[in-house]
């Protein structure tokens, strides 16, 4: 498989860190973390026991380039690709046999015979196709959910990788899901078209999580670019900020990919406006631009809670730009990167919102950070 270089305009880069983009660099943003992808399975083919899955891989690229691509780019093949490449690399135990896996899927999509051995596993899946008889390669097809431009596949990871700490539904209600994202995703490409597209660009695979007490619950995993963690939620306003705000965190991850952004440092944590503890600074710009996001959504809906949400969360956001750049620990690309985040903020600050809706948001930020004060050992 051939790998090109990837390389960011300067106008592409300025774009996202005002938190924007579109659809053209959100493409760019993904096909420079399938070439990321490829340059792994590259590595991992230097293991023996990867290369006759290797040779298939290759030769299903020539043979269908388009339908390769596709299994290149499911998030359990990222997620799987950066483990097992880490661990080849440093001599840890690593399975690259599991290449197998990757190999049998993309040629399946490509019309071509599969003569592999495949290594023991618990669950036998293939990314992009579902469980699948280890014998005969028919498989289940993974639930999928039409967003206008795009389908969306439904997936829990049967055949494992994701993060222990991420707990998955063990049970999926497709219909319910349907429903749900279908209603969310009406919001966005309605009142919010370009976050919509973005979205639409950026989100492959939901991973449904168990239903949350306190609200949604959502997250993105770095290396499983494209696919959106989310717990069911009744409210269509609510699901669709949530996919703005994971969309923010994707563009992020893969952004970071190319430009160190931070100085490497683990030790010191910060206050985050919107979280109970403190976050490393990592953490901290994630969710700055993540509610970046977030407050775009809320800038032009109409009613008072709209609003409140606005105001408190450019605030949030800009109050959590300034530990940034005053923290000494962004690189000169990162400072350029959370400079023009400021900007935009600064000015979303200065537009008026009802006057209501500017206390109410303002009390929020009070109580909030009084809480954690209160936590914090003296």
């Amino acid at each position: 498989m051939t790998v090109p270089p990837w390389r960011l305009s300067a106008a592409a880069f300025t774009a996202l860190a005002r938190g924007e983009g579109g659809p053209a660099v959100v493409r760019d943003l993904r096909l420079a973390r399938r070439s990321r992808t490829s340059l792994l399975i590259r590595l991992i083919a230097t293991a023996p026991e990867a290369r006759p899955a290797y040779r298939l891989l290759v030769d299903a690229d020539r043979a269908a380039p388009t339908e390769v691509a596709t299994v290149l780019d499911h998030p359990s093949v990222g997620a799987w690709a950066i483990r097992t490449a880490l661990a080849v690399r440093s001599g840890a135990p690593a399975r690259p046999a599991e290449l197998s896996f990757t190999a049998a899927a993309a040629a399946l999509r490509a019309g071509l015979p599969v003569t592999l051995d495949f290594p023991p596993v618990d669950v036998f899946a293939l990314p992009t196709l579902g469980v699948a008889d280890p014998i005969t390669l028919t498989h289940t097809p993974l639930p999928e959910i039409t967003l206008g431009p795009r389908t969306v596949q439904i997936d829990t990871w049967a055949g494992g990788g994701v993060p222990p700490e991420l707990p998955i539904a063990p049970a999926v209600d497709i219909d319910e899901w349907r429903r749900s994202l279908s209603a969310a995703w009406r919001i966005l490409s309605t009142d919010h078209p370009s976050l919509a597209a973005e979205v639409a660009e950026l989100l492959t695979v939901v991973t449904p999580m168990p239903p949350s007490a306190t609200g949604t619950t959502s997250a993105t995993v770095a290396d499983a670019f494209g696919c959106f963690f989310l717990s069911p939620s009744p409210d269509p306003e609510a699901l669709a900020v949530t996919l703005v705000h994971e969309a923010q965190h994707t563009k992020l991850v893969a952004l970071m990919d190319l430009f160190p952004l931070l100085v490497p440092d683990r030790r010191e944590i910060f206050y985050a406006p919107w979280r109970e503890d403190p976050r490393p600074l990592a953490g901290l710009l994630h969710g700055t631009y993540a509610h970046l996001g977030v407050a775009r959504f809320w800038r032009t809906r109409p009613g008072l809670a709209a609003q409140t949400e606005y105001a408190r969360w450019r605030q949030a956001a800009l109050t959590a730009t300034e530990t940034l750049l005053t923290s000494g620990k962004l690189t000169k690309t990162g400072t350029r990167f959370v400079t023009e985040m400021a900007a935009v903020l600064r000015a979303w600050c200065a537009e008026p919102v009802h006057p209501e809706a500017k206390a109410r948001a303002a009390a929020q930020a009070t109580a909030h950070h009084t809480r954690w004060t209160t936590r914090q050992p003296s």
